[in-house]
């Protein structure tokens, strides 16, 4: 996802989208390791995109 979208979500959505996101990695961490997924970057997109949203929240919570 890229940062211009994630700066105009709300708390509540960016909270969704790290559940959603998480659970997105594992998913793929799983079909990594059983030899299913042909697109391994997808992880390392997942991991910044988790970056990106924990430290969007951090920077919501310290503003409060």
């Amino acid at each position: 996802m890229q940062w211009e979208d994630l700066k105009n979500k709300s708390a509540k959505e960016l909270k969704e989208l790290l559940s959603e996101t998480r659970n997105e990695l594992q998913n793929l961490c799983f079909q990594a390791h059983s030899q299913q997924l042909k697109q391994v970057h997808k992880i390392n997109l997942a991991k910044k995109t988790i970056a990106r949203i924990s430290m969007l929240l951090q920077k919501a919570e310290k503003s409060k």
